[in-house]
């Protein structure tokens, strides 16, 4: 893992041992070249590797170039400069030692020696460098010239194993490759037994203390300049660090670094805590110290979400767990770890025990024996980690995407622990990505079948106002309005809570597990002047209301969802009146729904219903309630004649402005997409397989998802958006006609490539728009399109983020659909 202080390690192993002297003198049972039968074989032990250790550390990037001879003779001779730098005779010395170098015994016998020493800790960082340099031009490490070697790795180790068979020699090796798998095959050829060292990243207690520790190059104590009057540093300056930086080594001491760069240069002592915690979510990754995937396609940027979704729900799996790869990532099976270590990903370790070395070393277990293994807690499990600040150095280049989009917006995310009540908590997570996905694409909200027949069938969640936000949660028990750190509201305090957190259009997600209050929020607004004057009574034109933003004055839609597919009974109308409870009646009561022109709507998702609920699904369309009035499922305009009294035997009185939406299984299997719905009936009928507790399962319905429509804008058809397995619920002249095929012909005028066409075409640029990008972006040929990134396009002149935003997803679909056709 890249960062983790792998190379820290292996340069300060001695200074390692120096620290932790008494706990491996405790330890150690055994060791080479030391009598096993006396007492303290652990102190004689350590002795011996702090004053008969000869500590010799390579850079593969720094290695001799091929002249002649095989890499082993040229390893030797490496090893033995290094060890002799240091000594005053080091010329007659070092003709001592190499003179037995076609020996490796006997060169070791020589080193040892002249050094008066007794054992050698090689330490060979960069290992990753033999597959992508020049190393295959040693004979012995070509694997063309080798029969039956897989690669370059296994022909290192067989060279290795010259050393390491020697009782006296410690190597220890660092490096970042996914040629080197989990189970060691590029080893099995060799007699080289290898010992895995995954770094994990520092706890948040940890990163505290090594903060505490940080000095300047000239000694100066950084938490003092940092924080005069408080010099041992506030635990939330701590914690923060550690929430953005993921806990990784090499991103703590960059942030660091960059804080007091800043607040030395620019003379800021004792800043505020609001001003630090700015200071340090605005610390960009420096490019050489970041490892994460770039110019990534699409299908990539598939398994690269699933894999950011998984380590924010903290998802659990075992250490040895597989992900089928198919196109982007192999045709076989992969490790969970080695893909996500390829993207940047790091991981930790969660309660559980160790796989048996027995099981480790047999066949590859099955996910059955797998499962066995973790009930008898004999599996060492681990979750995913991805610095925020990574995700801010990539985020303006993937941030077209609109599943990663809404992932980036997540933070910060309450997951509770694993548990079957946590599976209702990661389906919202989920539900709302899917949402908002939909939101973003769609022209109206009824072409999301969860919504037909309600207040906003007809209106359009703006995708530039299409926003996510976690909120803080309800909880009936809290005494004050709410809690001192914000994270959780009293349900008789909705009016100081739409005033701080819902002032905007968007998706929000309550940040706990929520029992009093909605498990998602949506809030939609449409200019009051562009509503008809009989709206105020029942908002049912099918004319799409038009979004004038620039009036100030705006009818405001709140909508709460209610998310019932997790139980194992249907549901009743009891548990429904429960949601309008915690939802339509204390929002009608404290927000003055009239005065304020507030629309609330309590919409309620399920899998399964009892008999007294279904019947009231007509057509098999939505239940429809509100306000003295029960609208017809068969129709979307409202049927006055109907009388509210049938509702009102079932105890299900709507307030004024308020309406009830019962979303039918038909419409949320529309909605969803039958490959994603079939994925929730099975994860209903199983504790095991399913996409709340697994990675691949997930990464099967992000791939859905991202099939239906991975990139905003007109360059898909409408049917992609919804999935080819479902059928759209709206008339075809109600679709925005000016949606563009995939299929449009290449814009091209007197022989050259027409970037006027194309950005108002494939990137959905006004003339004005176009006009100025494409003065900007002429000195670029159709040739070069591949090519050309977010950073490519913002260096040629467009700085907007939006503008670039779309010419970037405009340029990524071209390229992918001309490269079909």
């Amino acid at each position: 893992m890249y960062g983790s202080g792998k190379t820290t390690v292996g340069l300060h192993f001695r200074t390692f041992v120096l620290l932790n002297r008494a706990y491996l003198a405790q330890r150690i049972s055994e060791f080479p070249g030391i009598d096993d039968t006396g007492e303290s074989v652990g102190e004689r032990a350590v002795e011996a590797l702090l004053n008969e250790t000869l500590y010799v550390s390579l850079d593969l990037r720094d290695f001799p170039r091929f002249d002649g001879e095989d890499f082993e003779p040229t390893l030797l001779k490496k090893i033995s400069k290094e060890a002799l730098s240091t000594l005053p005779n080091k010329p007659e010395l070092l003709a001592k030692v190499l003179k037995n170098r076609k020996d490796p015994k006997k060169w070791l016998s020589s080193l040892f020696e002249v050094t008066n020493k007794r054992y050698l800790f090689l330490f060979i960082d960069e290992i990753g460098l033999l597959a992508e340099g020049d190393f295959d031009k040693f004979p012995d490490l070509d694997p063309q010239r080798e029969t039956g070697k897989l690669n370059v790795y296994c022909l290192f180790f067989q060279v290795l194993s010259s050393l390491l068979i020697q009782r006296f020699v410690i190597c220890y090796l660092a490096g970042r490759s996914d040629a080197i798998v989990t189970k060691q095959e590029d080893a099995m050829s060799s007699r080289v037994n290898l010992d895995f060292v995954r770094l994990v990243p520092f706890s948040e207690e940890t990163t505290k203390l090594f903060i505490q520790g940080m000095k300047t190059s000239g000694g100066e104590i950084v938490l003092q300049l940092l924080f005069p009057r408080h010099p041992e540093g506030p635990d939330w300056f701590f914690k923060q660090v550690y929430n953005y930086t993921g806990g990784v080594p090499i991103y703590v001491r960059h942030v660091i670094q960059v804080l007091v760069d800043t607040c030395v240069h620019n003379k800021l002592y004792n800043v505020s805590e609001r001003r630090m915690r700015r200071l340090v979510e605005t610390v960009a990754p420096m490019s050489e110290i970041m490892a994460t995937p770039s110019n990534m396609k699409p299908e990539a940027v598939s398994v690269f979400c699933t894999l950011l979704l998984s380590s924010i729900l903290e998802y659990r799996f075992a250490i040895t767990e597989t992900i089928y790869g198919g196109s982007v990532i192999g045709n076989d099976s992969k490790y969970i770890l080695d893909v996500a270590n390829n993207f940047g990903f790091y991981y930790e370790y969660c309660t559980g025990g160790i796989l048996l070395d027995d099981k480790m070393e047999g066949e590859e277990m099955d996910e059955e024996d797998i499962m066995n293994e973790m009930n008898a807690g004999n599996v060492e499990m681990v979750k995913l980690i991805f610095p925020k600040i990574v995700f801010e150095g990539i985020k303006e280049e993937y941030l077209d995407y609109l599943p990663l989009r809404y992932i980036y917006y997540l933070s910060p995310l309450h997951v509770p622990p694993e548990s079957p009540s946590s599976l209702g908590f990661r389906f919202k997570v989920i539900f709302a990505l899917i949402l908002y996905v939909r939101c973003s694409l769609c022209t109206r909200l009824g072409e999301l079948d969860i919504f037909r027949q309600s207040f906003v069938e007809n209106i359009l969640l703006e995708a530039e106002r299409c926003r996510v936000e976690v909120i803080p949660s309800f909880n009936v028990l809290l005494n004050t309005t709410h809690s001192a750190n914000e994270e959780v509201y009293s349900p008789s305090a909705w009016k100081e809570f739409y005033d701080k957190y819902l002032s905007e259009d968007g998706i929000f997600l309550p940040n706990r597990n929520n029992s009093a209050g909605p498990d998602i929020l949506v809030r939609v607004s449409v200019p009051i002047d562009a509503s008809s004057s009989t709206s105020k009574k029942r908002q049912s034109s099918l004319t799409q209301v038009s979004m004038d933003i620039s009036s100030k004055k705006r009818r405001v839609y709140l909508i709460g969802i209610a998310l019932k597919c997790y139980g194992k009974s249907g549901v009743g109308v009891a548990k429904i009146k429960e949601e309008v409870d915690k939802f339509l009646v204390p929002v009608s009561s404290q927000l003055e729904l009239e005065r304020n022109d507030i629309w609330a709507i309590q919409l309620v998702v399920s899998t399964s219903y009892n008999n007294e609920v279904s019947n009231h699904f007509v057509d098999k369309q939505n239940w429809v309630i509100d306000t003295r009035k029960k609208v017809s499922s068969s129709s979307s305009t409202p049927s006055h004649d109907m009388n509210y009294s049938n509702s009102d035997q079932e105890g299900l009185r709507i307030g004024r402005n308020c309406q009830l939406v019962v979303c039918s299984i038909e419409n949320l299997e529309k909605f969803l997409g039958k490959e994603i719905y079939d994925q929730i009936q099975k994860a209903r009928s199983s504790e095991r397989e399913n996409f709340l507790t697994n990675v691949t399962p997930l990464s099967r319905l992000i791939g859905t998802l991202f099939e239906h429509g991975w990139a905003r804008g007109r360059s898909a058809e409408p049917e992609a958006y919804l999935g080819k397995s479902t059928e759209k619920n709206i008339d075809a002249n109600r679709v925005d006609s000016t949606v563009k095929s995939s299929s449009s012909v290449v814009p091209v005028r007197q022989g050259e490539f027409d970037w006027m066409e194309f950005l108002k075409t494939y990137c959905d640029l006004t003339e004005s728009e176009a006009r100025v990008c494409s003065d900007m972006l002429k000195v670029m040929n159709e040739s070069d399109l591949e090519g050309m990134d977010s950073n490519v396009v913002r260096r040629l002149g467009i700085e907007d983020t939006t503008l670039r935003a779309k010419v970037v997803s405009g340029i990524r679909f071209y390229v992918r659909n001309k490269s079909q056709t």
